[in-house]
């Protein structure tokens, strides 16, 4: 139980931070991806929230699994945000390795 706690501390953080700098992208951006971006930061949470809701392991699997690949979008949607200069380098390296931290526990859940 103790991982989920720390997991869903992790990833609310996470999520909550890059909502944040989101809404400070020039409005051209903000809604095309300042809201892609949201809406995949904020899934992460929600689906492992929702997976933690459910009885049966396999269901759990599932909403772990659309969790992982919402982070996963999150990477590549940050990656090409630092490339047109939305988001600085150093931010960039510093929510890799947080979201690939959150990465590996949500992984752990899904292989128990």
């Amino acid at each position: 139980m103790k991982r989920k706690n720390v997991l869903m501390e992790k990833v609310h953080l996470v999520a909550k931070e890059i909502f944040l700098i989101t809404l400070k992208f020039p409005q051209i951006y903000q809604f095309s991806l300042g809201e892609q971006l949201r809406r995949a930061v904020i899934s992460t949470p929600l689906n492992i929230t929702e997976g933690n809701a459910r009885i049966s392991d396999k269901e759990k699997k599932q909403f772990f699994n659309v969790a992982y690949s919402s982070l996963k979008e999150v990477k590549y949607l940050l990656y090409f945000c630092c490339e047109i200069k939305l988001i600085s380098k150093e931010n960039y390296q510093n929510f890799l390795v947080k979201l690939d931290e959150i990465a590996k526990l949500i992984y752990g859940l899904i292989k128990l």
